[in-house]
């Protein structure tokens, strides 16, 4: 017997012991001696966690001597049983965590045993190709009841269901796979029995695994500290299917103990209180935070919390403090907008805010198409004064009218979902009302495909005309109502090349469109899925309305190295990878606060132009002041009201810019003697040449084009008619 930390009396009384091995004192006594709580025993030398399972909440109990695996609780005499794997023997724990060792006959202790569980007082030890031992904590000796030959899984723990005599159950690491371990009690009989596939996907090791006294079974992976619950409440018709229920803490090496015959407990807890079709009380894996005192992730001034939810039409106002305090819309959604919703983030804590809305009105909330919000980092106040965010939703074109539920959760960590339990944080569901509202798409060139725009940005000088500056996929989806006046413009775009030295900016003008005719409020960008909520596109200062993406795309790239040149530059070279996966792909949009008439509105393409990034220079001379004098825009389209308009007709360009006739048919700018602009449109997708290859190079036809008005060799920019040994590959 090991006499270990935490009282010498205890030491004393385990000598004294009479039974057949030494008897540490301080059995489990909590709630009768069958805690609700889940205990983790990690690492080496083990630490152990005692934690809430609703929620995930966990806090150390207590640093071991040893390392201890293969842990279960056994119900007879309130202690945990064991394997010392540094020692190579069972060893007894009790409530405060000392342990003695367990001198047992018939157990090969030549090897450790990572996977146990204890029932009706008798310990079962598994090891992968040794096989499974039941030892008897009365008579002390051990049988082997798996042969090597059928320990055949990739097992690290095992879990007895509390409700029908000796059911014993694990989950394979490898295939993820639910068995059944059947005749266990019988030398050399065990075997296991396919139940079927959790569902649970990546790389897992689940490495605690116990039961509730519902029959629910729960899975505890290594890696992320997530848990899983399997409903084997009825085991006349199992489904082995797994959904995620809490988490906790991570750890390469973990075990788990529980009393199978314990309720599991929401204490300190905050619910929502939707209907609870929606997953909101306990016993529906209901959207749950723990939470202590000191510890700030929350909406509005405060949180309380309940010991389970009040599902509408009661309420969780109805208990405690009014907490429903975080959320607000300033009015009522529409159908295919975007809509503001208002929340305060109180404490001192900032957090992750996720949202979800019934948008079919069905009952539930989709995790694929209902998630609105997802995983906004949102700032916290100073611990007094709350601080105040807005986001934009957008409504689907169909979504159902009338009030409709959506819910709100802050959490301390990313990766919420609409359900289940968490450590800190709060949820709030709101119900919001729907308007009805017709809206059609207008796609320019289609919703499935692009335009190709291309600039070259030494203007007025001519540079290499390689025309692959900035080269971007484009189109513009106008959104327009019932009576066929538009509401918004969407406009969605791919750079598909960088390769200027400058830095340069994207944007779109919307001629003889005033600034003060959008809806600044919910103007909207998003970069590569990602809402900016706290990005205002709309261009302050300008006359008429102006967009922009991106002030310098050089940040929105890597900086690859490619053919031994190093730079912010991006599909250019010959050689390089074409780099499959996009690095900067946007959606745009631009609403107006009162529908506009379709007369009163620029024909398509818009008004897409680079620039120089404002504050840094973008050559030389004049032009070295400020980049944001430099507008690069297709040919015979207007410039913006911040554009140096001296430029024009120098070097190089030969405009003949007069202010009024832009835009319209008079409109004279962006091009050489020769008529070839500094910026194309392509009708599609278009391969531009290679670094340093003049594109009359690599598409001779284009000068023809140019020279004749674009009357003729209209089909210039077809791969058919380019010299492709001049194109980037």
């Amino acid at each position: 017997m090991k006499c270990l930390r935490h009282s010498l009396l205890a030491c004393s009384l385990a000598l004294v012991s009479t039974s057949a091995y030494s008897i540490i004192p301080h059995a489990f006594t909590d709630n009768g001696g069958c805690p609700s709580d889940a205990f983790l025993f990690q690492g080496n030398p083990t630490v152990v966690y005692k934690m809430d399972l609703s929620s995930g909440f966990y806090q150390l109990s207590d640093t071991m001597a040893s390392s201890i695996n293969a842990v279960g609780f056994n119900e007879s005499d309130r202690y945990i049983y064991g394997y010392d794997t540094t020692n190579l023997e069972v060893v007894r724990i009790n409530q405060l965590f000392d342990f003695e060792n367990v001198s047992i006959s018939g157990l090969d202790t030549t090897t450790s045993y990572p996977t146990g569980d204890v029932y009706n007082n008798k310990y079962y030890l598994y090891k992968k190709s040794v096989g499974m031992y039941e030892v008897d904590l009365t008579t002390l000796t051990a049988t082997l009841v798996m042969t090597a030959g059928n320990a055949t899984l990739n097992l690290t723990d095992m879990s007895f269901h509390p409700n029908v005599a000796g059911r014993l159950f694990a989950v394979d690491n490898s295939s993820k796979k639910l068995y059944e371990i059947t005749n266990y009690d019988v030398a050399n009989s065990a075997t296991f029995t396919e139940i079927g596939d959790t569902g649970i996907s990546g790389s897992s090791t689940f490495g605690a695994q116990y039961f509730d006294s519902s029959g629910y079974m729960y899975l505890s992976r290594n890696q992320d500290g997530l848990v899983f619950q399997i409903d084997l409440s009825d085991l006349s018709s199992i489904s082995a299917t797994a959904v995620q229920y809490s988490g906790g803490p991570v750890s390469g090496l973990n075990d788990g103990a529980r009393c199978a015959n314990a309720a599991i407990v929401a204490a300190n807890t905050d619910f929502g209180d939707a209907p609870d079709t929606y997953k909101t009380s306990l016993s529906t894996n209901g959207a749950r935070h723990y939470n202590i005192s000191g510890v700030n992730y929350f909406f509005g001034p405060s949180v309380d919390t309940e010991g389970d939810a009040l599902v509408s039409p009661n309420s969780d106002d109805a208990d405690g403090s009014n907490d429903e305090d975080g959320i607000s819309f300033p009015a009522n959604f529409k159908q295919g907008s975007d809509a503001l919703v208002n929340l305060t983030i109180g404490g001192a804590a900032s957090g992750y805010v996720n949202a979800w809305f019934d948008w079919n009105n069905n009952g539930v909330f989709d995790e694929s198409t209902e998630h609105a919000i997802n995983d906004e980092f949102l700032n916290a106040g100073d611990g007094v004064t709350p601080a105040s965010h807005t986001l934009k939703v957008r409504v689907p074109d169909d979504a159902a009218t009338g009030q409709i539920w959506a819910r709100f959760r802050i959490s301390k960590d990313a990766g919420t979902l609409s359900y289940g339990g968490v450590s800190y944080g709060e949820v709030e569901d709101h119900q919001v009302t729907v308007d009805a509202q017709a809206v059609t798409h207008n796609w320019y060139p289609s919703s499935s495909t692009w335009v190709t725009l291309v600039y070259e940005d030494d203007w007025p000088e001519q540079g290499d005309f390689d025309f692959n500056d900035v080269a971007m996929y484009y189109r513009v989806d106008k959104v327009t109502d019932s009576s066929g006046d538009i509401l918004r413009y969407d406009i969605y775009g791919s750079l598909r090349a960088y390769g200027a030295d400058f830095a340069n900016g994207f944007a779109v003008k919307i001629d003889g469109i005033a600034t003060g005719a959008v809806d600044s409020a919910r103007t909207k960008l998003v970069i590569n899925g990602a809402t900016q909520h706290t990005t205002q596109i709309l261009e302050s200062g300008t006359t008429d309305a102006v967009a922009i993406i991106s002030n310098n795309l050089k940040t929105e790239i890597s900086t690859p190295t490619c053919s031994g040149v190093l730079g912010a530059y991006y599909r250019v070279w010959t050689g390089c990878s074409s780099d499959a996966t996009d690095q900067f792909v946007f959606e745009a949009s631009i609403p107006f606060t009162t529908p506009l008439d379709p007369s009163t509105v620029p024909s398509m393409p818009l008004n897409p132009f680079i620039f120089g990034t404002p504050g840094i220079d973008h050559g030389d001379g004049t032009r070295a002041s400020d980049g944001r004098a430099i507008e690069i825009h297709l040919k015979n389209y207007d410039v913006t009201s911040k554009a140096n308009t001296a430029y024009l007709g120098s070097d190089d360009d030969t405009s003949v810019y007069v202010d009024g006739d832009c835009p319209g048919s008079s409109c004279d700018t962006y091009h050489n003697a020769n008529g070839v602009p500094w910026a194309i449109l392509i009708d599609t997708a278009w391969d531009h040449p290679n670094e340093g290859t003049n594109i009359l190079t690599a598409y001779p036809d284009l000068e023809t084009f140019a020279t004749s008005g674009g009357l003729s060799n209209t089909d210039w920019y077809l791969r058919t008619n380019a010299v492709v040994s001049k194109l980037f590959e």
